[in-house]
Order: C-alpha cells, then structure tokens, then sequence
C-alpha cells in the first residue's frame, strides 16, 4: 500500500492534503513526559522529541506509531484518539489523529487542535504541525519550507527524511523522493517503512530491478505483517504478474482480515484479467471485512470501479447512489462531492455530458457545503472548472472548452497545486489536440501528469498522428497496464489494448 494513499471518495476534493506527513513522523523512543524537559532533550536529541505531560498518552501515541508504521490506519487512528483525549494539548498526537482522520470534518479540527497546542511543543513538532497547516491550506511551498526544515534540525531521523521524501513524491520530484529514502535507509537499516516507501519510488523511476529488491527487503524485515506483502503484490500486479500478486495479497488478508487494501488489490488484479466476477466477489469480501463508514465507502467504491472496467455503467452508477445515501446519512458533504465527483467521471466517458455536467455541479455544491477550510472549497471550485472544460471538449464544443481552459489555467496558474499545475499541462495538451496542433499536444501532455492513465493514451494518440509509431505504442502500453490502482485506469484500459492491437497490425 502507497503511504500516499489517497481517498478521494472518502474525503472528497480534499484529497489528503497532509499525506506528505502520513506515517513519516514520530520516533516512538522520544516522547517526553514533561513539557519544561522539551528544550534540552531536543538539543540533546538526534530524533524529534515530542512532548506530553501524561504517560497513558504517550504509552497510546507509541502504540499508533507502531500501528500506523505498518499503514493500520484505522486501529492507529483509534489509538492517537484515545492520545489526544487523555492529553488534549499533545500536538504531535493532534498531527497524526488529523492524517488518520476518517472525515474531512474531523481532519480539520485536529489541524486547529495541533495549531493551538504547538506553542508547548519541541521545534521539531512545531515544524510538523507548520507542515501540516500548510498542507491543509494547499500552500505547498510552506510545507515544503517546514519540511525541508525538520530534516535540517534532525539529519539523523529516518522519519524526517520520510517525510520530506512523501512531500517530494507527491511533487512528482521521483528522484529526490528516492535519495531521502534512501537516506533513511542509511541512517537505519531495519527502518522498514522506509523501503516500502523506496520502492515505490523506484517504481515511479520505472526502475521495477530496484523496487522489486525494495520491496523484498521490506517483507523480509516484516514477514509478519501485512503491508510488506500488499505492498509487493502492487509491484508485481505492475509487472503483469498477477497470479502470484493475489497470492502476495492473500496473504496480506491471512495476516490481517481488515487489510482492506488488499482485498482492494485482488479485485484489480481480476479486473486486468478480465475476470469480472472474481473482481466484485473480492470487492463484496472488502466491504464484509469493512468496519466503519470510510472503509465502507472505500469498498463500494472499489466495486464501483469494477463495474466500470466491466463496461456495466448502470450498475457502477447504482452503487455509486449507495454510497450517496450513506455519504447523506452521515452528513459527510465532502464524502458525497467526492462520489458525484466519479460519478461526472463515468458520464463523461460514454458522452453523456448533460448528465456528467449535472453531477459536476452537484459534487461542487456539495463540496461548497462541506466542513472544509476556505482553500479547499477555492481547490473544488478549480476541479469544478477543469470537468467543464473536459466536458465542453467531449461535447465538441470548441468555444466553450477555449474559454473554460482558459479560465482554469488562469485559476490554477496563481493559486493551484503541483497537481492543479500539471493539470494546467493535461488541460492544455487536450485543447491543442482538438485544434489539431499535434506537436503542442505532445509538449504540453509531456509536462502532464504521467502516473494518469489517460494522460499516456492521449500522448500515445498524439504521437501517431505525428508518425512516432513506436513511441505511440509504449505510451499506450504504460496506459494499459501500468499505474494499475489509478481511478482513471478503467476508464481508457479496454481502449488502450484495442489500440495496441490496431498499432500492432498497422
């Protein structure tokens, strides 16, 4: 499992914007029990201190360190909570109870917990929780200033050169991502999250030798755990070896039966099999296993996702209006924008786009209502505008999608994400392709996002109307069957291999 784990359904247009710090803070040998020792144990210390005045807290904040090294969100998630209601000025434990939060809602208040509470901490704490605010408000380059700063301070912590790392994958900088986690291998060797995380990084490099020995390493440090297992079924899943990636993941669910992500991984693997079937029982076993409300949005999103890849609109949209009622009853506005959000997605792509337009509307209303800060419901409002343009383009309604493209890329361009920009590039690469300009098309998808499935395939169009055949067909190969857990993937998967087959025949 990614420690970049993100779940949109769950939390909507939020999109976790704290993962950077998710499972990479925290030395559970160093939490202080007294606030006036922080200073001088910090100066003294080679990993972050963190400061709590109640044992029972910090005997708790141990024990979801430990759960959330080997990605149990939801147990460590009870566990910070029981942290911060036995000391409720503990920032540290207010950081990790908003990264394992269920619900936008509940994130955001322990953002504002850890915010008030920093005063009393270490400095190394402060700058986590300056990183997590500055996550939260999408202000990217404060985060990475913060983060940046933790790993100065403390050179000798793994976690801090994990943290640095997850924010630098997450800028799609591969490269410097992989040297910190390396760096922490260095600085301990049997610092298993470490190796997950660089394994996945080299699988971003396309390097799958190194990852591949990353993610041995990992489950050879941890046999008996279930993500080193889930971890590298994800890397063989890659690698089209999907018989024995469901073995690596049934093992995972052997260890652990509410390793939901595994379940998750089997029901992908059947779904690139072309195994509908066997796709949604695994799907069925996740939501059995399911123990609350986000894991079972997460459940029936996955059964979502393998109606599409089976091609059965009506059913995915069934599910989808399960999940809406659910999303009702809980009163999780962000959670419901989130699912009318894919629900335009799957509109969209059979050209319904009245349909999808409607939903888009819906998924931003909702967003607009949610109990998020004001620079999300401004980053929804921007999600909003990119699906118009899409829309407007699928519709073949040039003017419109000039204007709308228009009025996103200026949107995006002063106030977006590293991701809103690359979006900026996708949006930009579809427009020059409608007026026929092949080779802006080209440039512009280049710059795009290249873990979207449907980013390669259009580059691969692109690149055969210009005469690059060879270039076209591995593009449309890495479309196909790579990045296989992307939410785009069933969307362009089945026209991608049609499409290599048409190349293969040309």
């Amino acid at each position: 499992m990614r420690i970049l784990n993100e779940n949109v359904v769950a939390r909507g247009a939020l999109a976790c914007v704290a993962i950077m710090i998710l499972a990479a803070c925290g030395q559970k040998e160093a939490v202080t029990n007294a606030p006036a020792a922080t200073e001088q144990t910090s100066a003294m210390a080679s990993t972050v201190p963190y400061t709590t005045a109640s044992e029972e807290a910090r005997t708790l904040f141990n024990e979801g360190l430990a759960l959330l090294d080997d990605l149990h969100f939801t147990d460590a998630h009870t566990k910070f909570l029981a942290a911060v209601q036995a000391d409720p000025d503990f920032a540290m434990g207010h950081v990790l109870a908003a990264n394992t939060s269920q619900s936008a809602e509940e994130f955001f208040a322990h953002v504002g917990h850890a915010k008030a509470t920093a005063a009393g901490a270490s400095k190394g704490e402060q700058l986590y929780v300056q990183a997590l605010v500055a996550a939260s408000e999408n202000d990217q380059a404060a985060q990475g200033a913060a983060l940046k700063q933790v790993v100065s301070a403390y050179p000798k912590d793994p976690r801090t050169h994990m943290a640095l790392g997850n924010f630098l994958n997450g800028q799609q900088d591969f490269a410097g991502a992989v040297e910190h986690f390396r760096h922490a291998t260095q600085v301990d060797p049997d610092f298993a999250p470490a190796f997950n995380s660089l394994g996945y990084g080299y699988r971003a490099l396309d390097d799958l030798d190194k990852a591949q020995a990353a993610f041995e390493k990992y489950v050879a440090l941890l046999p008996n755990e279930s993500n080193p297992h889930d971890s590298y079924a994800e890397l063989l899943m890659e690698m089209g070896n999907y018989d024995e990636s469901i073995k690596q993941y049934q093992m995972a669910i052997d260890l652990d039966p509410h390793f939901l992500s595994a379940y998750a991984g089997i029901s992908r693997n059947y779904s690139m099999m072309g195994e509908p079937e066997n796709a949604l029982e695994a799907a069925d076993k996740m939501l059995g296993a399911a123990r609350n409300f986000a894991e079972r949005q997460n459940a029936m999103f996955q059964s979502v996702m393998s109606y599409v890849f089976a091609g059965n609109r009506e059913a995915a949209m069934e599910v989808s209006n399960k999940m809406l009622m659910e999303a009702e009853e809980e009163r999780d506005r962000a959670a419901a924008g989130g699912i009318y959000n894919y629900m335009g997605d799957i509109s969209l792509n059979v050209d319904d786009t009245e349909m999808a337009e409607g939903q888009y509307a819906q998924a931003l209303e909702h967003m607009q209502q949610a109990s998020i800060n004001d620079a999300n419901k401004a980053q929804a409002n921007r999600n909003y505008l990119f699906k118009m343009a899409l829309s407007a383009m699928v519709a073949g309604d040039t003017e419109a999608a000039t204007a709308r493209t228009q009025e996103y890329i200026d949107a995006a361009t002063e106030n977006g994400t590293a991701f809103e920009r690359l979006r900026v590039h996708e949006l930009s690469g579809y427009m020059a392709m409608t007026n026929d300009n092949m080779e802006k098309g080209v440039e512009h998808l280049a710059q795009a996002n290249q873990l979207n499935p449907q980013v390669l395939y259009w580059s691969a169009r692109a690149q055969e109307s210009l005469g690059h055949k060879d270039k076209a067909r591995d593009l449309a190969t890495r479309a196909a069957k790579r990045n296989t857990l992307s939410q785009n993937l069933p969307f362009v998967r089945t026209e991608a291999l049609e499409y290599i087959e048409k190349l293969d025949e040309s």
